[in-house]
Parts: structure tokens; C-alpha cells; sequence
């Protein structure tokens, strides 16, 4: 089939989305052009006649701005359910040159223009430290916004996250939204290439920038989700695992090797580490643990003591003697966090935790009996 019939075929199938809106099919081409980047447009680039290109260059020269919900309409069948919201994009003669510069070599750049591009600013590609700046944002704003994704796409920002705050957000999306998304990190599956780079650039225009505004076959990233169900709320965390129990029963047992709970501790971490969690965490904080598990898990309020000198375990005892008993939010709440320490402890290497997998490794720390 030769380019022409190809370009009318994709007109005719475009054509009702573009009368929507008054986008020519042209237009709308250039968008997706101009969106793709230069991975994912090279090779449809190169496939199109200089009429063809020509065509795409004119009708982004023609185009002074876009909406969001424009956007959304055009790239429909490239991010599943785009959400419509505020956002722009810039046409015009300076965008062609951009974006074309980036696909063409420079005789076919001279064949379109007239003259050879200037040298373009390319830092609007530049997404690479667009995961470090979402995890600086608080994890109630990433909620709200990804909220309004769909659960692949959630899941497949999720999984760029660290675990500590993967968990407050997936506490804090709609109920409706958990277990999919969740159901899309337990499957982990394979991204089409171009679809990470045009997350990242969504995020980044519509939530980053905004004024206020493909993993492996092995189950490495099942552990990850089992760490992530340590630090939700315990009824939460239960009507998650009946959830996996029921959509993803043969891989339940491997993220049940990454769950680390309060009432598991003597079981993953070693007795000799104790007093490295003491001497990491604020004495307050400690004392306040332990009064919070002397109502909930006694023993393993006995368990952190018994591993400390008897000196410092009677100093703490007689600290927390006269705090109150504790709601049973608070209490969880203040657990969560100690378990969020420990994981942050063991990823520095102040610590050991041992999994599920490593408890008959001969070389890990004894356990208590």
C-alpha cells in the first residue's frame, strides 16, 4: 500500500474526532508528530513523501494554540483515557522547525524550509529527573491527580515511586482505583516504548509544571509490591490480599516474602540490630512505639526491649509507664511509620531484614527462637 493511500486511510479514520474540534486530519498528524518524540515519530517520519511532510509542517505552522481537551481528542488511541484538563500546546513556524529538526536530516530540513533550522532549545524533552520531582511532591496532591487516571497508567507511574510513598498514595486514591491498579503492578506488564515518554511529559505539563500546578519476566518487582502492602493500614492491607488472593493466586506467595508487619518483626530482624534501630530513631519516637505496642503487641514490645541493655529497657519502661493507651489509628499509624524507618535502614545497609526467601540462608543473622 503506497504512502497516499495509507495518508487518505488515516484522514478518512480521523476525520470525525477532527470536525469535533475543526482540526484538519494534517493538523491533527502534526500533533501526534510533535507529541511522540523523536524515538517514536522518526519512523513514521521517514515514511512519509516531502508533499506529506510538507503538509504536516503547514498545518503546525497553522496552529496557534491547542486545549487539553483537544490534545485528549487527538492522542485518544495513544493514552488510553487522557483526562480532560488544562494544558496547552505551542504552534507555530518556530514549533515546525522544533519538532521536524529532531526527524529530518538536514537536506530534507532545507527541502521544507528553504534554509537551514537554527539550533533549537530541546529541553522541553528533557523528562529525566520528572520521577525525582514527583517524589518531592506531597503524596496527597499525587493522589488527587493521578486519581483521575486510569489504573494502568497509574500503575505504571506507581512503579517509578519508592515503596514509602507508593503506600500513602494508593491509601489515598478512590477505592475504586486500588485494586486495579494494583492488579496492573502484580502483572508488571511490558510498556510499548513510547508510552513512558509521553507519561512523563503529561505529568510534567499538567501537574509538575503547573502553577500552585517495560519491567523484567522475573517476579523482582513482586517484593516491591509486598513492601507496599506493609505500609498500608492493617484492614486495608487484608482486602488487598483477599483481592490478590482471588485475581493473582500463584503470585501471592512471592509478595507475601516481601511483607514485613509489626507482629512479623522477630521473625526479619535480627536480634543484634536492635540496638542500631534504638540508636537510629529519636528516643521519643521509640518510647512512643513502645507504648503504642504494649496495647496492641505486647510481645514484641518485649521482643525490642529483650534485645537492648536491661539499663536502657528499664529507663524506656518507666518513660512510657504513664502514657495513656493509644487509639487504634494512632497506634497503627505510629507502627507504620517505625516499619517505614526500618525498610529506609536496611536500604542505607544500617541493618539487615530478612525475607521470607532468606530465613534459611546459613550466613544470615541467627533469629530468636
Amino acid at each position: 500500500m503506497n504512502t497516499q493511500v495509507k495518508r487518505d486511510r488515516l484522514e478518512a479514520t480521523q476525520g470525525r474526532g477532527a470536525r469535533k474540534f475543526g482540526i484538519t486530519p494534517s493538523q491533527r498528524a502534526a500533533v501526534i508528530i510533535a507529541l511522540l518524540g523523536e524515538g517514536a515519530a522518526k519512523p513514521i517520519v521517514e515514511k512519509l513523501d516531502d508533499a506529506a511532510l510538507a503538509k504536516v509542517v503547514t498545518a503546525l505552522e497553522n496552529i496557534s494554540s491547542l486545549a487539553r481537551e483537544e490534545l485528549v481528542e487527538i492522542v485518544i488511541d495513544f493514552l488510553t483515557q487522557l483526562r480532560q484538563n488544562s494544558g496547552s500546546m505551542q504552534g507555530g513556524p518556530a514549533k515546525a522547525r522544533e519538532v521536524m529538526s529532531r526527524v529530518l536530516d538536514p537536506g530534507r530540513m532545507n527541502a521544507l524550509f528553504g534554509t537551514t533550522p537554527v539550533e533549537m532549545d530541546m529541553s522541553f524533552l528533557q523528562t529525566a529527573d520528572v520521577w525525582s520531582r514527583l517524589a518531592q511532591m506531597e503524596p496527597p496532591l499525587v493522589a488527587e491527580y493521578l486519581g483521575g487516571m486510569t489504573p494502568n497508567i497509574i500503575a505504571l507511574v506507581l512503579r517509578k515511586l519508592d515503596t514509602g510513598l507508593v503506600s500513602n498514595i494508593l491509601c489515598l486514591l478512590p477505592d475504586e482505583k486500588v485494586s486495579p491498579t494494583l492488579g496492573y503492578m502484580v502483572e508488571s506488564p511490558k510498556v510499548d516504548p513510547s508510552i513512558e515518554p509521553a507519561v512523563e511529559r503529561m505529568i510534567e505539563i499538567e501537574f509538575l509544571n503547573r502553577e500552585r500546578e517495560v519491567a523484567g519476566n522475573d517476579d523482582q518487582h513482586l517484593g516491591m509490591i509486598g513492601e507496599v502492602l506493609s505500609l498500608i493500614p492493617t484492614q486495608k492491607r487484608n482486602s488487598l490480599i483477599d483481592f490478590l488472593r482471588s485475581a493473582h493466586e500463584t503470585k501471592l506467595p512471592t509478595i507475601e516474602k516481601g511483607l514485613f508487619t509489626i507482629e512479623g518483626l522477630p521473625e526479619i530482624l535480627p536480634r543484634n540490630a536492635v540496638t542500631v534501630v534504638f540508636r537510629q530513631i529519636d528516643n521519643d519516637v521509640m518510647v512512643k512505639l513502645l507504648a503504642s505496642l504494649r496495647d496492641t503487641y505486647p510481645a514484641i514490645m518485649e521482643f525490642l526491649l529483650s534485645n537492648i541493655s536491661s539499663r536502657m529497657a528499664d529507663s524506656i519502661r518507666e518513660e512510657f509507664k504513664d502514657i495513656p493507651a493509644m487509639g487504634g489509628d494512632q497506634a497503627e499509624t505510629l507502627q507504620r511509620e517505625f516499619l517505614t524507618s526500618l525498610m529506609d535502614m536496611s536500604r542505607r545497609g544500617l541493618i539487615t531484614m530478612i525475607r521470607a526467601t532468606d530465613k534459611n540462608d546459613e550466613a544470615s543473622v541467627p533469629l530468636p527462637g
